[in-house]
């Protein structure tokens, strides 16, 4: 296999991502950028220069739909934790089976090759479901992670306690976990609910929104394609992150992500 450049990953990346944009104007399903991807949009034209990441969130009846009548044959395919084996995030990738990435940061991996991530976003009036599923997706998260990246400095008990549900959990699998979040999920959907945002999330409160981003979708530009985004970017975005538009200092300009990428 061929290990592949930051510049070949991020192509790959983007081939993915334009097949998906136009998968989804084919068939009338909405989507929009989200979180890195979108302030890459907004502040760079395109990705951020240290970080290859390409994320977009639907509406759940759309990302359904999408599942349902993707193409089943073909170089681009579907990872969801409901068809695949030992995939086990509450959202999909779609990947390039021409290509496969090396984790080197959890101890529970899944077979994959250079993806994009697409995150279903549920309405809902209850804030209980957001605390739920933030508390299952941490005990996931202690389940396959590596011991390093689970002990933060943050505080010597919170770091201790951490440490030994880590322990206890490592006998269990996280997919236990993918199917709790969606029981959960399911219980407290609203098709006209107050608020919209993705469950489980990393960013809890932050990502529940009392506006809908899919209300008005725009077009804007993405390394020289057009591509989706909410007209009310910069509500959405402050929300998440705040300033957005300033950078960061120059030591956290690195990639976050410990993934070795390879053509096949």
């Amino acid at each position: 296999m061929k290990k592949l450049t930051d510049k070949e990953v991020k192509q790959i990346e983007l081939d993915i991502l334009e097949y998906v944009h136009n998968f989804c104007e084919e068939n009338g399903l909405k989507y929009i950028m989200n979180y890195g991807t979108l302030i890459g949009a907004v502040r760079h034209k395109g990705f951020i220069p240290w970080d290859d990441d390409i994320d977009i969130s639907m509406p759940r009846a759309d990302y359904e739909k999408l599942i349902a009548s993707f193409p089943k044959n073909g170089r681009y395919k579907i990872l969801d934790h409901r068809t695949s084996k030992d995939y086990f995030n509450n959202f999909v990738k779609v990947i390039d089976t021409n290509t496969k990435i090396v984790d080197n940061r959890n101890d529970k991996t899944y077979e994959s090759g250079l993806f994009i991530d697409i995150f279903p976003m549920d309405r809902f009036d209850d804030m209980k479901a957001v605390d739920k599923t933030y508390n299952l997706e941490s005990f996931k998260l202690l389940s396959f992670s590596k011991h390093g990246n689970i002990v933060y400095g943050d505080s010597v008990i919170k770091d201790i306690i951490r440490s030994v549900c880590w322990f206890l959990l490592k006998p269990v699998s996280p997919t236990v976990f993918a199917k709790k979040i969606d029981k959960v999920s399911a219980k407290y959907k609203k098709e006209d609910g107050k608020y919209i945002g993705l469950l489980a999330s990393k960013f809890k409160e932050k990502e529940v929104l009392d506006f809908d981003p899919f209300k008005e979708i725009i077009d804007m530009p993405f390394e020289g394609v057009t591509l989706k985004g909410p007209k009310e970017y910069d509500k959405l975005l402050r929300q998440y992150y705040g300033d957005y538009m300033q950078l960061p200092p120059v030591e956290k300009q690195v990639n976050p992500h410990e993934l070795d990428a390879y053509m096949k």
